[in-house]
């Protein structure tokens, strides 16, 4: 996964069908501003040779998770900052699934819409039937409640996102589409750990990384008191229960007391 300590952009003029357009690229890196310079060069370099028709295989893209780095479990799991504020665990290991809708059968469609409990418990007996399944004998699973739905952990190994294997097991717990090729595309499973500032009345504000002058910095500063008062009040997930094999993880441990699973509090 591209998360970095050190961002750095670079510019450059190329002619796109006879007219002139500004590129710009980031690059990245944990030792120095001079490497992440370097690395936005090769990857602006890397963007020119497909304008110009080379065929570059997929598999040597991965998308930069550009957020500022809050914590460092370990080399694999690394807490950032959203878009819109919110803590995010980022894992290279541990597979987090959120799972919104059900699997549903065709004589659903005569049912009506369901209610959103009704959805979750649904989603909860999918999930633990599927862990009763042989080729699932070694795993476990943790369930816990989301706003909108359930949040799986998939415990008893280690996960490749980028793996066809693992796809498959994603898809087989109906895990959403798109959270699924961004694991793929970005390298990492991705947990939101602390609520969306929307669901709590938080006013929003768009964070941009890396902050350029100090002015971003003081309005970052001043919102972050509001959202962490706000945020007191609410928790991310609640812990429902285990199926399969229980296993212990440190890195589920921090997840579980940063999103409050088990303080009680109203979901957001």
């Amino acid at each position: 996964m591209r998360i970095f300590r050190f961002w750095s952009k670079v510019e450059e003029s190329i002619e796109v069908g006879g007219a002139y357009q500004r590129m710009q690229c980031y690059g990245g890196s944990n030792v120095s501003v001079d490497e992440a310079k370097q690395d936005a060069r090769q990857r602006l370099a890397r963007v020119l040779r497909r304008i110009a028709g080379e065929n570059l295989r997929k598999e040597e893209y991965e998308a930069d998770i550009r957020e500022e780095i809050l914590a460092k479990l370990d080399d694999q799991n690394i807490v950032t900052r959203n878009r819109y504020g919110a803590e995010v665990l980022n894992s290279s290991g541990v597979m987090f699934v959120d799972i919104d809708e059900p699997k549903y059968r065709f004589w659903d469609i005569f049912s009506g819409a369901p209610s959103i409990e009704h959805k979750k418990e649904r989603i909860v007996d999918f999930v633990k039937r599927r862990f009763t399944s042989p080729e699932l004998h070694s795993l476990g699973v943790r369930l816990y409640e989301t706003h909108n739905g359930i949040r799986a952990i998939i415990t008893g190994q280690k996960f490749d996102p980028k793996s066809p294997d693992t796809r498959k097991l994603m898809r087989s717990l109906n895990a959403d589409s798109l959270y699924s090729l961004l694991c793929k595309k970005q390298g990492c499973f991705r947990a939101r750990l602390t609520p969306k500032p929307s669901r709590m009345k938080c006013r929003t504000l768009r964070i941009v990384f890396p902050r350029e002058d100090a002015g971003a910095e003081a309005t970052l500063k001043a919102w972050l008191a509001e959202y962490e008062r706000i945020r007191a009040s609410f928790s991310t997930c609640r812990f429902i229960c285990t199926a399969g094999n229980e296993y212990s993880d440190p890195v589920i441990e921090y997840h579980d007391k940063a999103t409050g699973a088990f303080s009680g509090l109203n979901l957001a």
